[in-house]
């Protein structure tokens, strides 16, 4: 037990930590600040808010009475219209929205998750439509007119320039409804002249004519034929100036123009949203320049979804169970970079497996970048969480990244990609900014990455305590490695399993080899689209049981991690090990240490402390804080170590805490006791922290 005072702690500590930490020895190496950038703070009497930091643009609180239009109701070139007019509408005041009855979830489930109330909507009629354009005339300058007859190009053409005029793209059919509805616009740009037919042409217009205007950071990538996609993600294009593009990776010409967009937008400042004629050869093509894609060509409402509170309640983390000798399986459920997956796909799948979930842990990807997109939509899964679900961000990072590609395609070469190391650390940057704020700690990579790539992850995302690469084909150049001695590459057992079968045949065979002597640890991602749901995944579990009693455990993949760390010798999250007892100057001080800053610790004592009792002596090598972003922030701190929980001898100080995150290397040292000690920024004032993370090994 620790005791509660300390007779060795001087009097100047008691009065004023800062004072006295002057003088104590201060020998430790201070990592690079990884968050520099706290969490933007939104503003809801704004519009539009984006941040230096921030990926993603964010609006204000939705206006509790929404017009809204079904989208089926409307023409191909009338989506083009009323997406624009959703982006500009919504720049102000989320106030118009675009309805989708065929989503999967259900047309409203996500407006009423959001906690708004759709009897106050006003859903218009189709041959109303147009009346509610008339309606939100004085905020419009005018129109952009195109004609998709030469090609359907010029509907992207058309959407980029309405966004940079504040204007709506039309056809001059449509343009004669809005004569029709009462509204008299004025023709601020006419493309209806313009003689190209081709797509290079096209977009080789913008590049010279309106790329310069454009925020290059974001860009959309959308099909533009009837079928492709006409309306989902372009009314942010509308709302913030982005260029809206498609253009085919498989053709050299092509990508090359593609190149000619993404050069100029700065890797861990820029995203794509949308998709591309093939997987391999879009992501690679963005990959090149450090540029992560959020699949979202079927993502609905996003000027909507992302206006509004951005408070993220990340869950807390249970202990990790005690290590022993047995077999340890992670199983990685794709496939959520896409947020489209997320907000349909995801949603039903998790609400019809409810009665599953919490009975054996999984590990559900998810987008990072929805902390700005659709706060609402993380949180939702946050919350109806149990703890035997872990989230872990989908592949590779802040946005779909293949830094090395494993399998040649069309236009996709084997190789890296993302061969420039300062753009693979913009990337990487900005990964570890979104994964904090997400509260993620595990990430999944696609295909692969180099040494210097893994070398960029270490350096820039110090909170991750892991991340599994691709086995696609049994590549032999994947393989497992451990960066800076603490941060563990996973080889995937097999990656994007699709059926039961293949799944349970390569664990059998794996346990079936394992030697009995030491923990064995396997991971596994599986193909949600087919076959690997929540229900064959608990067949798997109990399957298992049943050929390999007491054998096999199912992990979270922060818990399978740290266990792997333990077992070879690697300091890990030893707040995490069942081990470690947790008091406090305010008794219990177990928020300090869930892993979550949500559950915030403070205490109003002269000289509050969270101690720690690893049960047995541990060499402690860095500690880790979250601090609040209010008043009860610390100013200063101390971390003291004891063997005999009496005598207390200070590691290291902070005597001016600047930022949202403290991340700290120490000389090792053993000790089996260990406490941080907090100043407050005025006398009697409360002062906590959101999170305490200590790293050792036994």
């Amino acid at each position: 037990m620790l005791p509660s005072t300390c007779p060795n702690v001087s009097r100047a500590l008691l009065l004023g930590l800062a004072t006295f930490l002057n003088c104590l020895p201060t020998s430790a190496a201070t990592a690079p600040d990884l968050h520099q950038a706290g969490p933007p703070v939104h503003r809801p009497d704004r519009g539009l808010d984006w941040p230096d930091g921030q990926a993603l643009p964010t609006f204000a609180q939705p206006a509790e009475d929404l017009d809204a239009l079904m989208v089926q109701q409307l023409a191909p070139d009338e989506q083009i219209t009323f997406s624009a007019f959703q982006g500009l509408v919504n720049r102000t005041q989320p106030r118009f929205i675009l309805l989708d009855e065929r989503a999967g979830e259900g047309r409203d489930t996500w407006l009423q998750t959001k906690g708004m109330d759709v009897r106050h909507f006003h859903l218009h009629a189709k041959d109303k439509r147009f009346g509610l354009i008339a309606k939100y005339a004085t905020e419009l300058r005018g129109v952009v007119l195109y004609d998709p007859s030469r090609s359907p190009h010029f509907r992207n053409l058309a959407g980029t320039v309405a966004g940079l005029e504040q204007a709506l793209p039309v056809t001059p059919e449509i343009l004669r409804e809005l004569l029709s509805a009462g509204w008299d616009p004025k023709i601020l740009v006419d493309l209806t002249e313009l003689p190209f037919t081709t797509s290079r042409e096209i977009y080789q217009h913008l590049i010279e004519n309106y790329w310069e205007r454009c925020n290059k950071r974001l860009i959309i990538s959308a099909r533009p034929e009837d079928h492709g996609d006409l309306h989902h993600t372009r009314d942010l294009a509308a709302a913030c100036g982005a260029a809206v593009i498609w253009l085919d990776p498989r053709n050299s010409q092509e990508r090359k123009d593609l190149g000619r967009f993404f050069q100029d937008m700065k890797p861990g400042h820029a995203i794509a949203l949308g998709w591309y004629s093939t997987e391999r050869s879009g992501i690679t093509a963005a990959s090149e320049y450090g540029i992560g894609t959020m699949p979202a060509d079927f993502f609905n409402g996003a000027t909507v979804f992302s206006g509004g509170p951005r408070e993220i309640h990340v869950p807390p983390v249970p202990k990790m169970p005690l290590l022993e000798n047995k077999v340890y399986v992670a199983m990685f459920i794709s496939d959520g970079d896409n947020i489209q997956y997320v907000q349909h796909a995801m949603r039903s799948f998790w609400d019809q497996g409810a009665n599953l979930r919490g009975k054996v842990p999984m590990n559900w990807t998810i987008a990072p970048g929805l902390v700005d997109i659709a706060p609402g939509m993380l949180n939702y899964y946050y919350e109806t969480s149990t703890p035997m679900e872990c989230f872990v961000s989908g592949p590779s990072g802040m946005g779909y990244l293949i830094p090395f590609n494993t399998l040649k395609e069309e236009g996709a070469d084997v190789g890296a990609t993302t061969t420039q190391r300062e753009r693979m650390d913009g990337y990487t940057r900005m990964t570890g900014n979104y994964m904090e704020r997400a509260g993620l700690r595990v990430t999944t990579i696609w295909d692969d990455a180099t040494p210097d790539q893994r070398a960029s992850y270490a350096e820039n995302c110090r909170q991750l305590y892991g991340l599994t690469v691709q086995n696609f084909r049994d590549v032999p150049s994947v393989a497992s490695s451990v960066e800076e001695k603490r941060l563990r590459f996973e080889k995937l057992g097999i990656p994007y399993a699709g059926s039961y079968d293949h799944i349970h045949g390569d664990l059998t065979r794996a346990i079936g080899r394992w030697n009995g002597k030491e923990p064995l640890f396997l991971a596994y991602q599986m193909d949600v689209w087919h076959e690997m749901k929540p229900q064959r995944i608990l067949d798997l579990y109990h399957n298992l049981q049943k050929e390999f009693p007491d054998q096999v455990e199912f992990v979270r993949a922060d818990h399978y991690f740290n266990l792997r760390n333990q077992a070879e010798g690697i300091a890990y999250n030893l707040c995490m090990d069942p081990e470690t007892t947790v008091r406090s100057t305010s008794g219990d001080g177990t928020t300090a240490t869930d892993g979550t800053s949500q559950t915030e610790w403070t205490s109003t004592v002269q000289e509050p402390w969270i101690g720690l009792d690893f049960g047995s002596p541990r060499t402690l090598r860095r500690y880790l804080v979250r601090h609040l972003p209010h008043e009860a922030r610390a100013a200063s701190l101390a971390l003291q170590v004891s063997e005999d929980g009496k005598r207390w001898n200070t590691v290291d100080t902070r005597l001016e805490i600047e930022g949202p995150v403290d991340d700290v290397e120490i000389p090792p040292v053993r000790t089996r006791y260990a406490r941080l000690r907090l100043a407050p920024t005025a006398k009697g004032r409360a002062v906590g922290i959101g999170d305490l993370e200590v790293y050792g090994t036994r």
